[in-house]
């Protein structure tokens, strides 16, 4: 099988300037619209364009190069030297006989060198028939994988063109995962593929679509790594807007894993467990979590005295939610001492907000404190919160 220089009619020690003429005058040639569909020389064609594809490219060449380079056999023979020493035995006192040289047969030795190197002679013919035959095999297969690739990419590009998503991210990834330095097309339609997944996920999510969101996600984390936190997040907001506890935690879970530990994570664990999950002992678990990753916060923004320089305007959302569903749980969990605890920072804090009032009525109605149930319950009213009057007979 001819090889790809041979295809263009160069040499293998051809630069760059000299393949592009040589492929140039060749395409002009075997150009299907100057053949009048002929289909033998549109195949031609298609050789000629990969065999300068490949060729044009430094790298694609290198490798390209290893695959065929063969190894040159040498041989040596030797010529046995004619031994010019007689055996004899040479005495001033006595003299023997000497040995008589033995004859040699030139004609059986020229006969055996002419068989040893006719042996040798095949058996390097066989070794290079072989590797040429190893070469040309290689180079069919290569052919082959590279019109199956192309396939595939065709394939991918009409499914997208149809709107098909995940079809098209299914074809790609039959391409196993690698893209090969010629084949600069496929490359950028896999990004701009995935780019604008991406895209649509931030508009389903800013548009509160949340199935929608949820669709895209699914395709995300089916064809890629699905690591970037943001993405995992909005994941998580997705699946608990539409009640999917489960789905939400496995979401958020991972980003623990990922090493990223905040505040809100936490909180979000806690939340979902408490309102979706139903399990307030796990909840408490996320929320007392959520509280050591609060406190070396405010350490690091105020310093060791932060209990007494700390204001609401510096803090996230999250934190008023960390410490209102934290009290929230003590007292789900039969806890209303630590409730109160807790409050006292709630209301130094947040002074106007009523829920840690509210949370303080229930509690001092457990502890049996109904003057003082019904003095916090006053105060969460005035503050806003509406619900019924249990505290004040």
């Amino acid at each position: 099988m001819n090889s790809l220089y041979d295809l263009l009619g160069i040499s293998k020690t051809a630069d760059s300037r000299t393949i592009k003429t040589a492929f140039k005058k060749k395409a002009l040639h075997y150009h299907p619209d100057k053949n009048n569909g002929n289909l033998e020389k549109e195949e031609i064609f298609k050789k000629i364009n990969t065999a300068y594809q490949i060729l044009s490219d430094p790298k694609s060449r290198a490798n390209y190069d290893l695959s065929i380079a063969t190894r040159t056999i040498l041989y040596s023979s030797s010529v046995p030297t004619e031994n010019k020493n007689p055996y004899k035995y040479h005495s001033k006192s006595r003299h023997f006989r000497a040995y008589a040289t033995p004859e040699i047969d030139y004609e059986a030795n020229r006969k055996s060198t002419l068989y040893a190197f006719g042996f040798v002679f095949i058996i390097a013919l066989l070794v290079v028939s072989i590797v040429n035959m190893r070469n040309a095999y290689n180079e069919k297969i290569f052919f082959e994988r590279l019109e199956e690739r192309k396939s595939i990419f065709y394939q991918a590009t009409a499914f997208y063109a149809d709107g098909k998503l995940d079809a098209t991210l299914s074809k790609l990834n039959e391409l196993k995962g690698y893209i090969l330095p010629y084949e600069k097309e496929m490359e950028l339609f896999e990004n701009n593929i995935y780019t604008e997944l991406v895209a649509q996920v931030t508009q389903h999510h800013k548009d509160n679509s949340h199935h929608k969101a949820l669709a895209h996600f699914n395709l995300l984390e089916k064809y890629t790594p699905f690591n970037e936190i943001k993405l995992l997040d909005w994941q998580a907001q997705a699946y608990r807007a539409t009640l999917q506890g489960a789905a939400a935690i496995q979401s958020l879970e991972k980003i623990l894993l990922l090493g990223h530990r905040t505040v809100y994570t936490y909180v979000e664990l806690a939340e979902i467990y408490d309102q979706l999950m139903k399990d307030s002992e796990t909840a408490l678990i996320y929320y007392e979590k959520a509280n050591t990753y609060a406190q070396k916060y405010y350490e690091g923004l105020y310093g060791k005295a932060y209990a007494v320089l700390i204001k609401n305007a510096d803090l996230p959302e999250s934190h008023y939610r960390l410490y209102n569903g934290l009290a929230k749980t003590y007292l789900k969990t039969n806890n209303p001492i630590q409730a109160l605890k807790v409050n006292k920072w709630n209301i130094k804090v947040w002074p106007k907000k009523g829920e840690a009032h509210l949370v303080n009525a229930k509690a001092h109605l457990l502890l049996k404190a109904s003057r003082s149930a019904c003095e916090e319950y006053l105060i969460a009213s005035e503050k806003g919160i509406r619900t019924e009057n249990i505290f004040c007979n």
